[in-house]
């Protein structure tokens, strides 16, 4: 049997609506969504996961299920346009001893951080008159936060990173940024999180058993959803917000030629879509994604054929000798015209020997790029297809904001002093050289209350001191002497830093430099001084670190060097 996680699917569904006894009986031509070389090419890519054909670095290039310690996995793609689903892998193998007839697309697994984006998306809707609207460009500090309840939530890197922004906060999948945004959400509208992320689609996210109890911590995937589900939820988002039931059924008629059941399209916008289209520009930012994975893009098959893609992975945790430890790794995305899902894991819950999400983001890029590549050799889509903004989009310094979005409501701005060594605050310690004035914006974060300073220049940190320079450094030396000929002398000496420069002048204007990196003396002819003239000449060395000495004297201009002049 083909596609058997599927049909077995579909004959639940029509046994629930049609009955068993009709379904029973026969007779029953039954039309389907699938496609059967979309499922052949996800059979096929599940087959070489499992065979350790399929690896990457994020496997040491080994068998990526013994290497991470996941011995089953599940997978849907759907399409976005009608939300009919395509391809069903409900286990590893249908065959596979003990699970391969349990249908994991159907259980519910915890999703770890791959619900944020539904999270972020209730953020970048209308927050309410007189309240805070938010973008890709605000900054909510991934710093320790106790929340109520006594909540203290990790990051999966045990690190924090202060002020960034959502974009980078999103593709870097830091997780107080994330419980910050449901925090807010829940304060402007209590529920309205839940109720986001169910209507796009994962309609029964905390709602089985203990699950319905849970509080904050469902802004990282604590509540078990269904793949089936999860994937319908990225289409919305690929709908830019519009909802449209999944289906695997087009059409159901009897030995009679009667129709029992009929697919027709509905769709209903849940989310405003400008906050999608938010979360879509930044799911599809591989640069800012870029951050999760060895510092570059971690969808390269995609990306080779010229195909733009949103993903995000997650990870959820269980326990294993009283100690935290990953348990199930999950990627979804989407393009204008495909979404998809995958998951990897245990059907016995046990944890994993290396929560790796970017495992399932392999298989996602290489699956999503070989389907995406069939469908544009048949004309069904455009590789280079990606989405228009919404009207009301703003582009403030280069990150997304809705129409609603005051720039001015708690923000101000402000000149602070850095140093451009450390690129961080200046300090009394700092040398005058070293120092620059950059613009900074100060906001608050809307869960702590305290102060947000961020740089203009992203490069600055406006949140931590000069540690490039101390006050008893040793600085540069430098002395000059001049010879009755109108010969000028320079000796120079290093101090804590190497040294970069050294410049004559006359009075005010340069006459002579040169750059240097070692202790030396410099020697100059009046010819090489034709522009200087009598008066004061003073040396002044500069090292890499913007330490300066200076010393001068006084100097006669020789005839001869006049006259050649």
């Amino acid at each position: 049997m083909k596609a058997p996680h599927f049909v077995q699917m579909v004959k639940e569904q029509l046994e629930g609506e049609l009955g068993k006894t009709i379904v029973g009986e026969g007779g029953l031509t039954v039309k389907t969504t699938l496609d059967i070389d979309v499922q052949n090419l996800l059979e096929s890519n599940m087959t070489a996961m499992f065979n350790g054909s399929m690896t990457s670095r994020d496997c040491n290039y080994r068998n990526c299920p013994n290497h991470a310690g996941f011995t089953n996995g599940a997978a849907a793609i759907e399409d976005t346009k009608t939300g009919q689903l395509l391809a069903l892998m409900g286990s590893r193998d249908f065959n596979y001893t003990g699970f391969g007839q349990d249908n994991a697309a159907k259980a519910f697994i915890q999703p770890g951080s791959s619900i944020k984006p539904f999270v972020y998306a209730q953020l970048f809707s209308d927050q309410g008159s007189g309240k805070q609207n938010y973008g890709s460009g605000s900054t909510l500090t991934d710093t320790k936060t106790t929340f109520p309840g006594n909540y203290t939530p990790q990051n999966a890197d045990n690190k924090f990173q202060n002020n960034i922004n959502i974009r980078q906060a999103l593709d870097r999948s830091r997780n107080i940024p994330a419980v910050k945004a449901m925090a807010i959400n829940e304060q402007n509208s209590s529920g309205s999180t839940w109720s986001l992320i169910r209507a796009a689609g994962n309609k029964y996210y905390c709602t089985n058993g203990a699950d319905a109890q849970a509080g904050l911590s469902s802004a990282l995937g604590s509540c078990g959803t269904r793949l089936i589900d999860h994937v319908n939820a990225y289409s919305t988002l690929s709908r830019q917000g519009v909802y449209m039931p999944q289906t695997s059924i087009i059409k159901v008629t009897n030995s009679n030629g009667e129709t029992l059941k009929e697919y027709k399209a509905s769709s209903k916008q849940v989310i405003n879509p400008q906050a999608a289209y938010i979360v879509t520009d930044i799911l599809g930012d591989a640069k800012a994604r870029a951050g999760l994975g060895w510092n570059q893009d971690y969808l390269p098959a995609l990306t080779g054929i010229g195909v733009h893609a949103a993903v995000k992975t997650g990870t959820s945790n269980g326990e294993k000798n009283g100690k935290v430890a990953s348990k199930d790794i999950w990627a979804a995305g989407y393009t204008p015209s495909l979404s998809m899902a995958v998951w990897f894991g245990n059907s016995d819950t046990s944890v994993l020997k290396s929560g790796n999400s970017l495992i399932p983001a392999m298989f996602f890029d290489k699956t999503m790029a070989a389907v995406s590549k069939s469908y544009a050799d048949q004309k069904k889509l455009a590789l280079s297809d990606w989405y228009t903004a919404p009207s009301g989009i703003q582009n403030i310094k280069g990150e997304l904001f809705p129409s609603y979005y005051n720039k001015s409501t708690g923000t101000s701005t402000a000149k602070m002093t850095f140093d451009k060594v450390s690129k961080k605050k200046a300090t009394s310690c700092t040398p005058e050289d070293a120092k620059i004035e950059i613009g900074v914006i100060k906001a608050k974060d809307d869960f702590t209350k305290k102060e947000i300073i961020t740089s203009t220049d992203s490069s600055y940190d406006a949140n931590a001191d000069d540690d490039a320079h101390q006050c008893d450094d040793a600085k540069p030396t430098v002395s000059v002497s001049t010879t009755s000929s109108g010969t000028v002398s320079v000796t120079y000496t290093h101090g804590r830093y190497t040294l970069q420069s050294i410049e004559l002048l006359s009075g005010s204007t340069v006459v002579a430099s040169k750059q240097v990196d070692s202790n030396g003396t410099w020697t100059l002819s009046p010819t090489d001084l034709a522009s200087a003239t009598s008066g004061t000449i003073t040396a002044k060395v500069t090292d890499v670190g913007y330490y300066t000495a200076t010393n001068s004297t006084s100097y006669q201009k020789s005839s001869s060097s006049s006259s050649g002049s």
